[in-house]
């Protein structure tokens, strides 16, 4: 069998993880879904494959190829679900997704919307870990690498967070919840849910927000790839003083109760967003870029 490699946890720069801290629930219930072996307490092996025939996953494999899909869902912890999906045989070399989630309760340490403190936390769906992978694919100049990426992705990104979504609407959640590593997961996130939803992926923090439309407005004119590339090489650029600029991944959430959506919907929580944009420019030094390709560090991403 395949072994389970162990992704470092995610830690959330805004928001106080108060998980453990909550009182259970008194009839019991709620544990039991918390140490069942099932997927998130709920779903079995059957109830995923037929979640992932519904969002047109299984098709996109069946279409590459891949069709005897073997299904396996283990727990890391109580509250920490994993889902994996191989082909053929349990093998490092046939795992075509990979997806981590971990339930948790989650409270802001910093506040800027007013009444939006959320003093007893947000119910989340945090999403440690999000793979999908073709394996027999290779990368060309229309297909290039992107940072972090083993094999190239699958295609099927906007497929499965139409899954999490369901994940989320189904326990009642107020959002799911992801820390992007990278520049262009970020990006992505953010086109792909205006583009499903005709809302955007948002940053909890407005200031986030706002430096990430920023950035778009300014680097759109490199491919989104080289961008990032460029971006984990450390060549961000203030624009104004031409020092180095940081990308900081912060909690990046898809509200899914009112309460959220009113949040990040907010008036004042726009007015930061724009008054953020406003006030930043971004360069790249495609010099210091250029010289590290030439070094090959490029490939040691």
């Amino acid at each position: 069998m395949t072994p389970n490699i162990m992704h470092p946890k995610k830690e959330p720069k805004y928001l106080e993880d108060i998980t453990y801290s909550i009182a259970p629930d008194p009839l019991g219930d709620k544990d039991d879904l918390f140490l069942s072996s099932r997927f998130l307490g709920v779903y079995d092996e059957k109830q995923i494959m037929k979640m992932l025939e519904k969002v047109g996953i299984v098709e996109i494999l069946y279409k590459k190829g891949y069709r005897n899909l073997i299904i396996t869902i283990s727990k890391q912890d109580n509250y920490t679900s994993r889902l994996y999906v191989n082909h053929d045989a349990l093998d490092k070399d046939t795992r075509l997704i990979e997806l981590i989630i971990r339930e948790g309760v989650f409270r802001p340490t910093e506040h800027f919307v007013d009444g939006y403190d959320f003093p007893d936390g947000l119910s989340m769906l945090l999403v440690e870990w999000l793979a999908l992978q073709d394996p027999k694919a290779s990368y060309n100049s229309d297909k290039p690498r992107l940072p972090g990426q083993i094999h190239p992705g699958l295609g099927g990104l906007k497929n499965m967070q139409a899954m999490l979504y369901s994940f989320g609407k189904t326990l009642n959640k107020d959002a799911i919840i992801d820390i992007p590593e990278y520049y262009h997961a970020a990006v992505i996130y953010s086109r792909m849910y205006s583009e499903i939803y005709s809302r955007m992926y948002s940053f909890f923090s407005p200031v986030d927000t706002g430096m990430l439309q920023a950035m778009i407005r300014d680097l759109y004119e490199k491919p989104l790839a080289m961008v990032s590339d460029a971006i984990t090489h450390d060549c961000l650029l203030n624009a104004d003083t031409l020092e180095k600029a940081r990308w900081s991944p912060s909690e990046q959430i898809f509200p899914i109760s009112k309460r959220l959506k009113a949040y990040v919907g907010h008036s004042q929580y726009h007015d930061i967003v724009e008054k953020t944009v406003n006030s930043l420019r971004f360069t790249m030094d495609w010099d210091k870029y250029a010289l590290l390709m030439k070094k090959g560090r490029i490939d040691e991403i």
